[in-house]
């Protein structure tokens, strides 16, 4: 008996850390909030885009997001529909014939070897890494997973780290062709003034101050130099007369 205690206890500490792993993942929350907004734009094997597909989240509460997806093209809105999710089920919802809303939205601060419920055709997926990309003009985060699935198709999924937010999918027919989602734009992280604009702003700035400046230079100078209007002398007219008379008899 004394020597199954100690063995339980190594065997409990060996466990501790799968232990918390599965709790974190049961209490996984999604890191946007309400009044986000992210626009993915669908590319076929050339680069060209076919449509778009618009989420806009209506109400997060941890695990539970509320959003509408909309899937448009340049000439129309294909659809138009609201969903709920809870990451911490194993539901999940179509929006595009490409892309379910377990692919849009994963746990926020996934780690390299986590596991992630990707919906019921790509089942759970493992967490292969974390590296930075660009989007729209920012370095992001992102944690990423790459998988075939049962028809030998390649795929590559990147998340932003601190939402859990779908930032971009590739796809590879095996060796034939290829399809693209990336995000086209969103609220969810703004792009910086590019240092062209800053410059411009700053030499504006530094323009309008020295031309103002400048104004008051020459106003204050034109101060200066103007001499004051000496005034006139009096002269009473009775002095004048006087002074008139004595001019007579000189």
């Amino acid at each position: 008996m004394k020597d199954i205690i100690p063995c339980l206890l190594i065997l409990l500490l060996l466990l501790t850390p799968t232990i918390s792993a599965v709790y974190v993942l049961a209490d996984s929350s999604f890191g946007g909030k309400t009044g986000d907004w992210i626009d993915y734009s669908f590319q076929n094997a050339i680069g060209l885009s076919t449509y778009n597909l618009r989420i806009d989240l209506l109400n997060v509460s941890e695990s539970n997001v509320t959003f509408s997806a909309v899937v448009y093209s340049q000439s129309l809105t294909v659809t138009n529909d609201t969903y709920t999710l809870n990451l911490n089920s194993q539901e999940d919802e179509p929006l595009t014939p490409d892309v379910t809303a377990r692919i849009c939205f994963v746990p926020e601060g996934l780690g390299t070897n986590d596991s992630v419920y990707l919906g019921e055709f790509f089942g759970e997926q493992t967490i292969k890494g974390q590296t930075t990309r660009s989007y729209l003009g920012v370095s992001r985060t992102v944690v990423y997973a790459n998988f075939t699935d049962a028809a030998k198709n390649n795929y590559l999924l990147y998340w932003d780290k601190q939402t859990g937010i779908l930032t971009e999918e590739t796809k590879n027919f095996g060796s034939v062709a290829s399809s693209d989602i990336i995000v086209d734009d969103t609220n969810m992280w703004v792009s910086p003034i590019p240092l062209l604009v800053w410059i411009s702003i700053i030499v504006a700035i530094a323009l309008g101050i020295l031309s103002s400046s400048k104004f008051v230079r020459t106003r204050f100078n034109k101060k200066q130099n103007v001499q004051p209007l000496r005034k006139a002398e009096f002269v009473p007219i009775s002095e004048k007369r006087r002074v008139n008379r004595n001019a007579r008899f000189i």
